[in-house]
């Protein structure tokens, strides 16, 4: 009988020494599965209000772009690339800050595929002083398109002249919807 009382108490101790890693193992493994899924809730959920904040102000925009901010918009970033317009704006702007056009170049810039802008790339040759030139950029930045000044370069604009005559180079980017 007593013989029956160790064998079964070994056998316990045995099926709990094998059994056990693996019940305590799955437990702590649960634990941190159910830890996981909850950081993952909050997660989902964050992204949901995001998604949905987003989604609000998509529809405040496309609201807003049906009424008169949306001309407004149209006015900032033309439709259609207006070059005409763009270089009549910038000789008055020159011969409003005191300054002469030399020379005016376009190039349209290639853009992503998925850009819903394209962009012109220009390059303006001026003369004039420094007072001029401050002039002129003061002109661009009230100008009623979107214009982004890239670079200035500036050199004598006579060698053989003293004088405070510059030569002025200025890369900037105007941008209409494709």
């Amino acid at each position: 009988m007593n013989g029956k009382k160790i064998f079964g108490a070994f056998t316990l101790a045995a099926a709990l020494f094998f059994f056990w890693p693996g019940v305590v193992g799955s437990w702590q493994e649960m634990r941190a599965l159910r830890a996981a899924l909850d950081e993952r809730t909050v997660l989902n959920d964050e992204r949901t209000k995001i998604l949905a904040n987003a989604a609000e102000e998509y529809k405040k925009y496309k609201e807003l772009l049906g009424s008169s901010d949306g001309r407004t918009f149209i006015s900032l970033v033309p439709v259609k690339k207006d070059s005409a317009e763009l270089v009549s704006a910038v000789q008055d702007m020159a011969s409003g800050a005191g300054a002469q056009l030399i020379e005016l170049r376009m190039q349209e810039e290639k853009n992503a595929k998925e850009s819903a802008y394209k962009s012109l790339s220009l390059s303006i040759e001026l003369n004039g002083s420094y007072r001029s030139l401050n002039t002129f950029l003061s002109s661009l930045e009230q100008y009623v398109r979107i214009l982004n000044v890239t670079g200035i370069e500036a050199s004598s604009a006579n060698a053989d002249r003293a004088g405070d005559a510059l030569r002025f180079t200025i890369q900037a980017t105007a941008y209409f919807i494709k």
